[in-house]
């Protein structure tokens, strides 16, 4: 199966009104307080920060969530498996339903916004530099681009000659370039999270003693679940991918799994934790071959 048959490209395009804005009078203040001249601009926060936070957190967690279900295909397009897409799309849209809930109280707290750029801004403040509340409305957006993965089959040109090879030439340098970091980003991601779990079944017995009655006894390591459920989240990935990955990345995949304990194993057996250690170790030599090959 080719990738263009078996995932898609998506994207983030979240818009905001401007949220800074030089401004000469304080320009010139620190300028002149400094004893300096053309060494800089003095930017002013247009809205409080505590204010437009919320939206801020919304578009931040939904670009992590993006990044976590997808690869990156290009600077800002990442290539999701086509299984994901339906699951994708509706956790895409909580987002978006919260982007906008974020934004519209955000707007019904306009007289707030304003007094508390006001407060902040002193003397900067100009009423000039606000547009008036409908308009800024439509400056927010949040929209999810969907986009079919393309190849060199696709690439048309109306050109001939030497033009046209140098051009094909390009178009699929950048494809095998592309190709080469999918391969090569689920063993970066996988290499991340084994790093972590090897780490944590690297670490020696806890002294504890309780502060009460003075007893000393000793404990386990702490072992969060999600140390182990980062390496299921990167495997179940992998696997939607699998049709188009080399057999050596699948055949890793599959080890992966297999040796990756549950938490509570890890909890409650030192043994299981100094198993873990070695084979953690041995699968990180692995994907660094894979990585140098």
């Amino acid at each position: 199966m080719s990738l263009k048959e078996n995932a898609l490209l998506v994207s983030l395009s979240v818009k905001k009104p401007q949220m800074t804005k030089v401004d000469a009078k304080g320009t010139n203040a620190a300028e002149r307080a400094n004893n300096a001249r053309h060494a800089g601009e003095y930017r002013k926060q247009l809205y409080p920060k505590h204010l437009v936070s919320p939206i801020r957190a919304i578009e931040s967690a939904a670009r992590g969530y993006m990044e976590s279900e997808a690869y990156p295909w290009t600077r800002s397009k990442f290539i999701l498996p086509n299984p994901r897409f339906m699951d994708f799309m509706d956790c895409m849209g909580t987002y978006e339903l919260q982007f906008d809930q974020a934004t519209t109280a955000f707007l019904q707290n306009w007289v707030n916004v304003l007094d508390e750029a006001r407060r902040s801004q002193g003397d900067m403040f100009n009423d000039a530099d606000y547009p008036d509340v409908t308009e800024l409305r439509k400056r927010f957006s949040f929209e999810v681009i969907v986009e079919p993965v393309t190849d060199n089959t696709d690439f048309r040109v109306q050109m001939q000659g030497d033009a046209a090879e140098a051009l094909m030439a390009r178009a699929e340098k950048q494809a095998n370039d592309r190709m080469n970091s999918l391969m090569a980003e689920p063993l970066k991601r996988l290499r991340t999270v084994i790093t972590r779990l090897n780490e944590t079944v690297s670490k020696d017995d806890r002294i504890v003693t309780d502060k009460r009655t003075g007893i000393t006894e000793v404990k386990s390591p702490i072992f969060r679940d999600s140390v182990c459920d980062d390496i299921a989240h990167e495997i179940s990935l992998l696997y939607d991918f699998m049709d188009v990955m080399p057999a050596s990345v699948s055949k890793l995949a599959l080890n992966v799994a297999a040796k990756t304990p549950s938490p509570d194993e890890l909890r409650n057996s030192k043994a299981a934790r100094e198993q873990t250690e070695a084979d953690t170790s041995a699968l990180l030599a692995t994907i660094d071959s894979l990585l140098d090959d």
